[in-house]
C-alpha cells in the first residue's frame, strides 16, 4: 500500500469520534455507530473496538466476520470506508492494554468482565475519494 494512501485513510480514522459498523444479518447488512476512543491516536490500520457480549453486533460478527468499516468526518467532509473480518480478542492482556475507563460509561467493569469484549478489525480494502477521484485497493 503507497505510503501517502496510508497517511490520508490513517489521519481520516483518527479525526473520527465514531465510525459506522455494517455487518450481516442473516439476509441484510445492519448498520450502527461504534465508538472510535481506542483507535483515536493510531498510526496503523491494526484497529480495535469494543462490543458486549449479549448485543446484536456481537451475534452477527460471530456468525460472519465479514463487515465494512465507514468513517466520516462532519467538519471535512472527508470519508473512507474500509472492507475486513472482525475478529474477537480472547488475550487478556490486550484487552487490558486497549482496556479505557470510559468504558464504564457502558456498563463494563473492567478488562475481565465477561460481558466486554475487544473486537480486532483485520482490513483487507479501502475506499476513499480525494477531490473527485476515487483510490480502492487492497491492505496487505
Amino acid at each position: 500500500m503507497d505510503t501517502k494512501i496510508l497517511n490520508n485513510i490513517i489521519d481520516i480514522i483518527k479525526s473520527c469520534d465514531s465510525v459506522i459498523l455494517a455487518t450481516i444479518d442473516d439476509q441484510h447488512p445492519d448498520a450502527r455507530h461504534v465508538t472510535n476512543m481506542i483507535n483515536r491516536n493510531t498510526d496503523n490500520l491494526d484497529l480495535y473496538f469494543m462490543t458486549g457480549a449479549d448485543t446484536p453486533k456481537y451475534e452477527q460478527l460471530d456468525k460472519n466476520p465479514n463487515c465494512a468499516l465507514y468513517y466520516y468526518n462532519d467538519d471535512t467532509h472527508m470519508s473512507v470506508r474500509l472492507y475486513g473480518k472482525m475478529r474477537f480478542v480472547e488475550d487478556i492482556s490486550l484487552k487490558t492494554k486497549y482496556w479505557m475507563p470510559e468504558f464504564k460509561a457502558f456498563g463494563y467493569c473492567g478488562p475481565d468482565d465477561q460481558r466486554f469484549v475487544l473486537m480486532r478489525f483485520m482490513p483487507m480494502e479501502y475506499k476513499f475519494y480525494v477531490g473527485q477521484e476515487i483510490q480502492i485497493g487492497k491492505i496487505n
